[in-house]
């Protein structure tokens, strides 16, 4: 790598430390912009005076809990000695710690202090803000499975048109182009509800026909925009000799002329590209003139020399129409007033379950920051409160995201010390079906979000590739992209990566394509025989096989056997199957609930303790008048116990026991951990199997922060009232 881009990426990266400047971060793959916003965050606490001050929100709990993961491990002096971050991050950390020891801060032992969360639990205490829950009636409690919901709201929305004179006609419109197909309109209905974040907004308590004028500005404006862009492609006596065609003439940047540009694209083009064929058969008798045919021949011969003519005119003969036809209009009116009935059902229909999703979540929050276009007290309270926003993935925001972002900026001013600091990677954006938009991170690194105007910043070294692989990424996308920005369509140039690394061998990267007919074993057969070849000539490398769903997996696994090849399954078995997680589990239920008995039970058989059959029997029968707790305190049920197994129930015993001592004033997370390692747990399971626990201590970490900063509880605090020598809590697990 030379040195100018090795500069100019440290460059950036000391500029995005910077803790008084609101930044955009453009960082690609392998540039490494966690060990960024973790450095960001860690100098950040050396400014403020709590660390509430500080909110970092992202957008997976995947991601949340690795970013929380490396902040706590830099608080607590657990950095990796090969990260080459190690001293920057020792530096910032150290100096994090000294400003919290003045503070009275323990962050290093309580880290739900810290606020690091996803979007989601974010909007969550937000919305639980609003007076009576967001106007539910009780508690939001959100469940991730409201495809039940859906369909009975779609259902009764068709029930109440045999009663409603104005929804049948609508219903009966859309019924038209549905071939009457009842359950397929309360399908695709339930479907919209689902992801009613795109549309409720343009439909609730709007006039239809303005969403209709919305529809025909948006296709005018598109239209206007191809239209310009092929005008100032042809240069003017070209565009001459081609309005001289039949049906072509004028050739305008307005929507009117789409047509006749559209006719042109007909006339030159094929699906294969351009005409060679130009008999009169196919294109009209108007072209039974050998003139005219010499023309149009003329024409093909001065666009096929123009760079992108090709592409634009192929993406011309599919735009739509620049303007709605009157009857495509007319469905668009109805479909808005059946989906607004539709949604007011669903509301009807959280309100009646007490359950509410994600969406009704994100809407909530949004109305407890603004009412009637205004910001609320609350959001004039957060904004103050909140010195700095961190928001990671920005690539992968929404509209409703961003103007939630707004609303909790509103007020800030340049200079007054808050900063919003967005990092992501435009090129990476995956998550359009969920509503996000690309085209945010253009708009936000040009003229930033609301009245925050954002340094752009950029990294381009990539530390995690190999030369060869960075380079073969460079010359194909560079191809696959677009060449210009385009924020109304989402398009987003490819911009290369350098490669940092120099320990990898410079073997080109190659692509080898094979088709298998609807043969899966032939298909696994030939990714063993490959990956075989592959160790042969590196043995000591490692071959990763990735498959597009967890059933495509068994019989690629078993063809690695076949070969000898050992395997090793990387999220195909979900964290909450996994053993040790299945036991950490019980453990949180057993310590949160005296009276759960099988809980109790696993605990004693887990790996920690291993307790017999005839040991379990012992401690427990039918109907025990005795919770386990207190069977592990009676000698007569210890005397009934096999006695090798007496020495590990002692030990559980006597750390369970303290563990519900220190609960009421220890933090959830390092509570439970705690207790898992006094157990001998790390001992007990084989390394790789720590990984799933660290991971579940990671999840519960930012899972816990989220919900006790809003009151509520993962696990509650344990009671030590009892009633006839019962221990019993007061609260159940959630």
């Amino acid at each position: 790598m030379s040195e100018a881009p090795q500069r100019a990426d440290e460059a950036a990266r000391r500029a995005a430390l910077a803790p008084s400047d609101s930044i955009l971060l453009e960082a690609p793959a392998g540039s490494g912009k966690t060990a960024v916003l973790t450095q960001r965050y860690l100098r950040l606490l050396c400014t403020v005076d709590d660390p509430d001050e500080i909110l970092a929100i992202t957008f997976t709990r995947k991601a949340a809990a690795e970013m929380r993961g490396r902040v706590v491990r830099a608080l607590r002096r657990e950095l990796d000695p090969g990260d080459r971050n190690l001293e920057p991050l020792r530096t910032l950390a150290e100096a994090a710690l000294a400003h919290a020891a003045a503070r009275g801060w323990r962050l290093e032992r309580e880290p739900q202090t810290l606020r690091i969360q996803t979007i989601d639990s974010f909007n969550y205490w937000l919305a639980a803000q609003l007076p009576v829950a967001a106007h539910t009636g009780g508690r939001l409690e959100v469940t991730e499975t409201a495809g039940e919901l859906y369909q009975r709201a779609a259902r009764r929305t068709l029930l109440a048109a045999e009663s409603d004179a104005r929804l049948a006609a609508d219903t009966g419109l859309l019924f038209q182009r549905l071939d009457n197909h009842w359950m397929n309109f309360e399908r695709l209905i339930a479907q919209m509800l689902a992801e009613r974040g795109h549309w409720l907004r343009f439909v609730a308590g709007a006039d239809p026909q303005l969403l209709c004028q919305r529809v025909n500005d948006s296709l005018a404006a598109v239209a206007r925009a191809r239209l310009a862009a092929l005008h100032a492609l042809l240069p003017a006596p070209l565009r001459a000799r081609a309005e001289q065609l039949p049906g072509v003439a004028p050739l305008g940047r307005e929507p009117s002329d789409l047509a006749h540009w559209q006719q042109l694209a007909r006339l030159v083009l094929t699906r294969e590209g351009w005409r060679r064929q130009l008999g009169a058969q196919r294109l009209g008798s108007a072209f039974a003139d050998p003139a005219c045919r010499e023309r149009l021949r003329a024409v093909i011969a001065e666009l096929a020399g123009l760079p992108l003519a090709c592409t634009l005119f192929l993406e011309l003969r599919r735009a739509p129409a620049a303007q709605l036809s009157a009857a495509d209009a007319a469905a668009i009116e109805a479909l808005a007033r059946v989906l607004s009935h539709a949604a007011a059902e669903l509301h009807a229909e959280f309100a009646r379950v007490q359950r509410v999703d994600y969406t009704y979540v994100a809407g909530a929050a949004r109305a407890a920051l603004t009412e009637g276009g205004e910001p609320t007290e609350l959001a004039l309270r957060a904004g103050l409160a909140l010195r700095h926003i961190l928001v990671d993935e920005f690539q992968d925001t929404s509209l409703a995201q961003v103007q939630l972002l707004e609303a909790l900026t509103v007020g800030w001013q340049a200079g007054d010390g808050r900063t919003l600091f967005v990092v992501g990677d435009p090129m990476q954006s995956i998550y359009r079906f969920r509503d996000a938009e690309v085209g945010q991170f253009l708009k936000a690194r040009d003229t930033g979000i609301g009245a925050v105007r954002l340094a752009p910043l950029r990294l381009s070294c990539n530390f995690r590739a190999a030369p060869a692989l960075v380079e073969f990424a460079n010359e194909v996308f560079a191809q696959i992209f677009p060449r210009l920005d385009d924020l109304r369509a989402g398009g987003v140039s490819y911009r290369a990566s350098v490669a940092a690394r120099r320990d990898a061998p410079a073997a080109a990267a190659s692509v080898t394509l094979k088709l298998f007919a609807a043969d899966p074993a032939a298909e696994a057969a030939a990714i063993a025989a490959h990956a075989a070849a592959l160790r042969a000539a590196a043995p000591a490398g490692t071959v990763a096989v990735l498959v597009a769903a967890h059933a495509h997996a068994p019989p690629v696994i078993r063809a690695l056997e076949a070969h000898g090849l050992p395997s090793l399954g990387v999220d195909l078995v979900p964290l909450a199957e996994r053993a040790v997680v299945r036991d950490l589990v019980q453990l949180a239920r057993a310590l949160c609930d005296l009276a759960d008995r099988a809980a109790w039970l696993a605990v004693l058989r887990a790996p920690w303790c291993g307790a017999r059959l005839r040991t379990l029997t012992a401690l427990s029968t039918v109907n025990d008048p005795q919770l386990l707790i207190e069977a592990l305190h009676d000698p007569a049920r210890l005397a009934r116990c096999d006695a090798r197994d007496l020495p590990h129930l002692r030990r559980v015993r006597d750390v369970l026991s303290e563990a519900l001592r220190l609960r009421p004033t220890a933090g959830t997370t390092d509570w439970l951990e705690t207790t898992w390692v006094r157990l001998g747990a790390s001992d007990a399971y084989p390394q790789h199997e720590l990984t799933d626990a660290r991971a579940l201590f990671a999840v519960l970490a930012e899972r816990v922060g989220a919900r006790e900063s809003t009151g509520r509880r993962i696990l509650p605090r344990c009671s030590n009232t009892s009633t006839a020598h019962r221990w019993r809590l007061t609260t159940r697990c959630r």
